[in-house]
């Protein structure tokens, strides 16, 4: 179980807390973005292939704010093919990670946009953000697919999910391109379909389990995980170390700090201050984010669900949602040889309105008496609305659970990841790079900000690994760090332009939702360009260049493109 690991983890943690410990690499967060990274580096330094039995390994170390994983804890998260390649890629360290992601979540097999009154506006395939699967003579495959996923349905689908089934993969444009390239392809998603990668299909998950699952995976990898370990400064030292300082008087010095921090993260205010001076690191102001004006309130219940995702927007007030589902943990589970589907599964609610006073004392889970008060009050405002019951019931039943209030805040993503190591007068800094929302912090509206803090993790351990490698002798180890800024260099560049376009385009959807209520003739002209493009290309565009991205890929293409130039 979680406490147990727990439990041993933080005795193993305290044992040397009196003094100043060292350790090569140090990754302080041990959310999403930092467990996906402590696999990431453990495959790449100590399950690679070319790594020698004889060298020592290289110890991983991830430091984490809170005292232990709760569950039923931090709401539920959509994760995309794109972060699911992460996992996928994992195959020596966590060869079952992705089987149990899957097992723990619940895959998306629709995505519905509709109407706060229950109107569908357009429903599309989810198995659209699947990139084909080409072979090395460049077609689509055999005639195989595994999509038949897709073409189950459930009492509570419409019957608009039998137009979409029929709907030509890539939609209309994608048929007539298949035709002109002299490509024959059946209507429908059948046997004649290009090959997709379906254990890559997006899928809803609660945060808690998912991080459950990736905590259990470092302890068998052997990865250390410290609690209750919240960083206060980081101050470099003159031999390009970094000395860390945490609140509960405990420090650590290593060669490399790795921030995965999140929004409010203190290895940013080091990267982008380096200082020697103590004094001058406390004393830096509190960065608070930028509150947007929006507050969520987000939960789940046991209520007959969509197999999809869902996002009612309303027509009338400013207030949009998102709905999926995702599997109840089997310990909840009932036992009953009857049991009936919907008591497998559970309905998650993300439900955003304006509020423009700030309460960042009211953002946090709420207690069951709480929680029961605050739905239903906004479930009365939402009927007054004229919302459709089943967005409402979820808000009503009484196995409503893990609600949790959290206010939208906004944060500027920074052009340089990383500090140190350079030629521009940081040689002497110690050497620390960011990660996820650290660097980039995203808003909800497109689903991509867990995706690219595990790309952003995928992606700095290949460059890490290729560019510093280890250098053990003896019982010692060590990175050769000599070409750090090499690795930065490629990471910043595929990573920074990468993180921008695609939360800007959560940014823009975003404002869209809100925009929708404030013009009749905006939200008809909306409705109906969400109804073209899943006509014309079979979802939304603008979700493609997030979901399709291959992070392997890219980096293999960087590294080629940097010894063409050399």
């Amino acid at each position: 179980t979680i406490s147990n690991n727990v439990s041993q983890t933080k005795m193993n943690s305290e044992a040397s807390d009196d003094a100043t410990e060292y350790h090569p690499l140090v990754i302080v967060g041990g959310g999403i973005g930092g467990l996906v990274l402590a696999l990431c580096l453990d495959q790449q330094y100590n399950q690679n292939s070319e790594h020698s039995s004889s060298k020592p390994l290289l110890p991983i170390h991830v430091y984490e704010s809170t005292s232990a994983y709760t569950a039923n804890a931090g709401g539920a998260i959509g994760l995309y093919p794109n972060g699911l390649r992460v996992l996928q890629n994992l195959n020596d360290t966590a060869p079952k990670l992705l089987s149990q992601v899957r097992e723990a979540g619940c895959d998306y097999i629709y995505r519905r946009w509709m109407r706060h009154d229950g109107l569908e506006v357009a429903v599309a395939r989810e198995d659209e953000l699947l990139p084909d699967l080409v072979d090395e003579d460049g077609d689509d495959g055999d005639e195989e697919t595994a999509a038949a996923t897709t073409t189950t349905s459930t009492a509570a689908d419409s019957s608009t999910t039998a137009n979409a089934d029929r709907r030509p993969r890539r939609g209309s444009f994608g048929m007539l391109a298949n035709r002109l390239s002299g490509r024959s392809l059946s209507s429908t998603t059948t046997s004649s379909s290009p090959r997709i990668e379906t254990e890559l299909q997006s899928l809803g998950i609660r945060r808690w389990k998912y991080q459950q699952v990736l905590y259990e995976a470092c302890i068998e990898a052997g990865i250390k995980i410290h609690f209750g370990k919240r960083l206060q400064t980081a101050i470099t030292t003159n031999d390009s170390k970094t000395v860390l300082h945490f609140k509960d008087g405990s420090k650590v010095m290593t060669s490399l700090l790795i921030g995965a921090d999140g929004i409010n993260s203190k290895v940013r205010n080091y990267v982008v201050n380096p200082t020697s001076d103590e004094e001058k690191q406390k004393s830096l102001e509190e960065f608070m984010p930028e509150y947007t004006g929006v507050t969520c309130l987000m939960g789940c219940a046991n209520v007959p669900f969509m197999r999809g995702i869902c996002f009612p927007s309303s027509a009338t007030s400013k207030c949009h949602a998102c709905y999926y589902p995702t599997k109840v943990p089997k310990d909840e589970v009932k036992e009953e040889e009857d049991n009936a589907d919907k008591d497998k599964y559970e309905m998650v609610f993300q439900i955003y309105f304006p509020s423009p006073i700030e309460r960042p004392d009211t953002w946090r889970t709420l207690t069951p008496d709480e929680a029961k008060a605050e739905c239903q009050e906004l479930a009365k405002k939402l009927r007054e609305d004229g919302w459709d019951e089943q967005f409402l019931a979820p808000l009503e039943s009484q196995s409503l659970k893990g609600v949790l209030r959290v206010g939208l805040r906004s944060r500027e993503a920074l052009d340089v990841w990383h500090v140190g190591g350079g030629e521009d007068g940081s040689v002497g800094v110690g050497r620390a790079v960011l990660l996820g929302d650290a660097a980039h912090p995203p808003v909800p509206y497109i689903g991509q900000g867990a995706q690219m803090a595990m790309e952003d993790a995928g992606t700095l351990s290949l460059l890490l690994g290729h560019f510093c490698p280890m250098d053990g002798d003896g019982d010692a180890t060590i990175i050769d760090l000599s070409k750090f800024q090499d690795a930065m260099d490629v990471y910043e560049k595929l990573r920074v332009p990468r993180t921008k376009a695609v939360l800007g385009s959560s940014v823009q959807l975003g404002k869209t939702q809100q925009k929708r209520a404030d013009s009749m003739l905006y939200n008809a002209w909306r409705e109906f360009s969400i109804k073209a493009q899943v006509w014309a290309y079979g979802t939304l565009p603008v979700m493609r260049p997030g979901a399709a991205f291959n992070y392997h890929a890219k980096v293999e293409e960087a590294l080629k493109e940097l010894e063409t130039t050399l």
